[in-house]
């Protein structure tokens, strides 16, 4: 075989796929992660768990829920700050839009942020140059940040202090429920880092989405359609007696990690403890760069196999 060069380049002009900065012990974000496992095998305790960590280590500042068994799991919610306004069911036909619309305010408010502060530093330029006060230079603009109580013009707030917030959101027990089956969800999924976006063209708000299912695949809307499988970046994997299920998903996961590693690692965890029905095996198909395995059992160690 011999290659020869056609002297095209590609240019990479883009934003950043994963734009918050996130702990090297955590994966990267956003994420679309997807977890599968039968009942009470532990979906909701470990995408809980890695989304307190995200949340200690300031990576993601919203979360919002679409579950319908919110309360039933609150002990396990209590601790991500989630308000209640942001709790919505799956059978909602309005949820996907209401969650397009709390990162779009997010985007709003950075976006009027930005703006004001931008204004107020000209203001500030004007000040230190201008010899006489000038009426005319004032604009109901400026007069905003100016306070009447204080005397002065005020620098402008942003809640995170101009930081763009990270969203996470949490899709749990939403099987057999009509969101599933909404095209407007799928696209949800596919374009979830790009919503919020700014009109300079810089890093948009997006969200990461952590999805709960007990089937990877199934008619209708019992399983995760392939839109939303195609664009997941992690997948959390428990054992299963399926292998037609289990033999597809590792095919599917195939084109970023060989099956056979995929296999290999699944075996791994799985047979640690045969017993262990709460046995794990995390998968980044686009790991950290200093990562040391793609693989991780549940969040609390990477698998990192011997031929690695």
């Amino acid at each position: 075989m011999r290659t020869r060069s056609t002297g095209l380049k590609i240019r990479n002009l883009g934003n950043d796929a994963y734009s918050v900065d996130s702990p090297s012990s955590l994966w990267r974000l956003p994420c679309l992660f997807v977890g599968i496992s039968k009942r009470t095998g532990g979906k909701t305790t470990l995408i809980t768990s890695a989304m307190h960590e995200f949340q200690k280590a300031g990576c993601m500042d919203v979360i919002a829920v679409i579950s319908d068994t919110f309360d039933s799991n609150r002990k396990m919610m209590e601790n991500l700050n989630i308000k209640r306004e942001h709790v919505f069911s799956p059978n909602d036909p309005d949820a996907v839009k209401k969650i397009v619309d709390i990162i779009e305010a997010e985007r709003d408010d950075l976006q009027r942020y930005r703006d004001e502060l931008e204004r107020y530093k000209k203001l500030d330029r004007h000040l230190e140059n201008a010899s006489i006060w000038d009426d005319q230079y004032l604009t109901p603009e400026l007069l905003d940040l100016y306070n009447p109580d204080t005397g002065e013009f005020e620098r402008p707030k942003h809640w995170l202090n101009g930081r763009r917030p990270s969203i996470g959101v949490f899709v749990d027990d939403a099987q057999s429920t009509k969101l599933l089956a909404d095209k407007a969800f799928r696209n949800l999924c596919i374009k979830c880092r790009h919503i919020g976006s700014f009109p300079d063209g810089s890093a948009p708000i997006g969200c990461s989405l952590f999805i709960a299912v007990q089937n990877y695949v199934c008619q209708g809307n019992e399983g995760i359609p392939k839109a939303v499988r195609g664009n997941a970046d992690v997948f959390a994997i428990w054992r299963t007696g399926n292998a037609k299920e289990l033999d597809l998903l590792m095919t599917e996961l195939s084109g970023m990690i060989p099956k056979e590693k995929l296999m290999k690692a699944y075996n791994a965890v799985m047979n640690k403890d045969p017993n262990d029905r709460h046995a794990c095996l995390v998968v980044e198909l686009n790991p950290k760069d200093h990562a040391p395995s793609p693989f991780r059992i549940g969040i609390s160690d990477w698998l990192v196999l011997d031929d690695d």
